[in-house]
């Protein structure tokens, strides 16, 4: 096709139709409802999907055949995970963001560490930049978050540990996440019920994304079930996706693992051997700074935990 077509932005996914921004950027674009071509999905290869939110596409605007997405320009980056089911296949869930924001509550539902440390392990094999949100503080009267906020300070990410309801205790922390959402494409990843739209819409007055109660996340109803990308007046975008349970690593042996995770990545330098599995070996380094508490014990069961499943996946 010619490289004088338009080229849109993907805001929305539905089924095989995608909202898209077209011509992307720009003040007067118009969004377009576009099917994908045919021989997008013959092109897929390992993929599940053939387009992500966040993709610049090439399109066609015809009136005779109401115009489709042509093509998939190449991406700048992209958070994936395992797909579902037995196909190993990987899901793009954003395409071409610039900072994964990981939104867990401190309580209600009860923070989850293994779920951000699948995502953080996957941010690092792609080399995606990624923060974490800590919400809810306000419920957390016994400061039981503060040894996670220190944890994952400690390895060098960014943490904001906040509540939209706390006044002006996490003001200064809102502000500060506020001004990287200007600066980014950030896609927001996290379980249902951990605040990801109330976030938005107190950090973004006017996005008036939908909330659900706990009650209805308890009975399996999601509030937000596409993932959708919101342009920042002022700039930056944002995308809001649907809670995840689970989060696989896709196209990683049991043996990489370990590369994903910083401090035991650095540990494990000196190990004796270099295919040391870090469980029960000799000479392993590992181990003994889990139990000095060099290496956090729950980041060292998580480890396991990955390792394992990727030794017999799951997905």
């Amino acid at each position: 096709m010619s490289d004088d077509a338009p080229i849109g932005l993907v805001l929305r996914i539905e089924a095989k139709t995608c909202h898209v921004e077209v011509p992307a950027d720009a003040p007067d674009a118009r969004i377009e409802k576009l099917p994908m071509r045919g021989r997008l999905f013959e092109e897929r290869g390992h993929s599940r999907n053939v387009v992500a939110v966040g993709d610049r596409v090439r399109v066609t605007l015809d009136a005779d055949d109401d115009g489709a997405i042509d093509e998939v320009l190449p991406r700048t980056s992209k958070l994936a995970r395992r797909a579902k089911g037995d196909e190993d296949r990987e899901q793009v869930i954003a395409a071409n963001v610039s900072l994964v924001l990981i939104v867990a509550a401190v309580k209600d539902p009860p923070l989850q560490p293994l779920l951000i440390d699948r995502i953080l392990a996957s941010c690092e094999r792609q080399d995606l930049r990624c923060a974490i949100a800590f919400t809810k503080i306000d419920r957390d009267k016994k400061g039981r978050s503060n040894e996670w906020v220190e944890l994952y300070q400690g390895l060098g990410y960014e943490v904001f540990p906040c509540s939209v309801l706390a006044g002006k205790e996490t003001t200064d922390t809102l502000e500060a996440l506020a001004a990287e959402l200007h600066r980014n494409m950030t896609v927001l990843t996290g379980l249902s019920g951990v605040g990801k739209s109330s976030l938005i819409n107190h950090l973004l007055p006017g996005s008036d994304l939908r909330i659900g109660s706990m009650s209805r996340i308890r009975q399996g109803k999601h509030t937000t079930t596409h993932t959708e990308l919101l342009r920042i007046p002022g700039g930056g975008h944002v995308l809001d996706t649907p809670g995840i349970r689970n989060f696989g690593l896709f196209g990683v042996g049991p043996d990489e693992v370990s590369f994903y995770f910083r401090e035991i990545a650095e540990i494990a330098k000196e190990c004796q051997y270099r295919d040391c599995s870090h469980r029960d070996d000799d000479g392993c380094a590992v181990l003994p700074a889990v139990e000095a508490g060099t290496i956090h014990v729950s980041r060292y069961d998580s480890y396991l935990r990955i390792r394992e499943e990727l030794d017999e996946p799951e997905y």
